[in-house]
């Protein structure tokens, strides 16, 4: 006696179902499609330029620099989740796919970001290439959750910065010696020399200075260097403070006096 065989019932096919069911089917999501996001990742630069970037979920993005001498500004958001258009291979049309904001956001200023399980932005953010556009972290932008950034993000944000800029400057001094031609063809290729060799104050004969741009004084109105912890007032006299750490640290002012400021009532 032979081995009885199963037998299952054919389901409907395809067209059947998208005949029955056009709506699953369709391309258009339509007008009354609503999607919920929990809240925005900040993008923040303290990046002396503007860089473009064009990736699957940030086509024709730009990130804003500091270009009027800000510490630093607010480049771009971030939605988290990010909804996501994708094909449905199963059922035809398009399906909306969530991606984390946070590591999409990570993923726009370095692409291959050694992303730990904390999620830490500045972990490995560093080893990086030299080449525009790759690490965006290296140059000085950084994700947060925060508007504003915390101090200290702020402060490694310079940290990866400066880093950079004093790569950038020895490699052009040595393009330098080597002759005019290397030189012209590295600082073609890096625009932003000019601006490292004025951030860390180096000179040379082939170097220009760019003009620096000023900045208001938040307390007095005075114009500063931009990211001025304390300066002497034309108005006063005397210090004015801006960032009562930062300037205690620095030994221009006294603890007790720090933590008079940082206690102040605001007028």
């Amino acid at each position: 006696m032979g081995k009885e065989k199963t037998i299952f019932e054919k389901g409907a096919s395809a067209g059947d179902m998208k005949a029955k069911n056009p709506d699953e089917f369709g391309t258009s999501f339509g007008s009354q499609v609503r999607y919920h996001i929990d809240g925005e990742v900040f993008i923040f630069s303290c990046a002396r330029r503007t860089f473009n970037v064009n990736q699957t979920l940030f086509p024709s993005t730009e990130l804003l620099g500091c270009l009027n001498g800000e510490r630093f500004v607010l480049s771009a958001t971030v939605a988290d989740p990010i909804p996501q258009a994708s094909p449905d291979l199963e059922r035809g049309g398009k399906r909306i796919d969530y991606e984390d904001g946070w590591r999409a956001a990570i993923g726009l200023l370095h692409p291959e970001h050694p992303l730990g399980a904390n999620g830490d932005w500045f972990t490995g953010a560093d080893q990086g290439t030299m080449s525009e556009g790759v690490n965006l972290i290296a140059q000085g932008l950084w994700p947060s959750r925060t508007n504003p950034p915390s101090e200290q993000d702020i402060r490694r944000a310079e940290a990866f910065r400066d880093k950079r800029y004093r790569r950038l400057t020895d490699l052009a001094f040595q393009k330098a010696a080597r002759g005019s031609k290397h030189l012209a063809d590295f600082l073609h290729e890096h625009e932003d020399v000019h601006d490292a060799m004025d951030a860390l104050g180096l000179s040379a004969d082939w170097h220009r200075s760019n003009r620096k741009v000023m900045a208001s004084c938040p307390n007095c109105g005075d114009a500063i260097t931009p990211g001025l912890a304390f300066h002497k007032s034309s108005v006063t006299d005397t210090l004015c403070i801006i960032d009562a750490e930062r300037a205690y640290r620095a030994k221009a002012i006294t603890k007790a006096e720090m933590e008079e400021i940082l206690t102040a009532p605001m007028v």
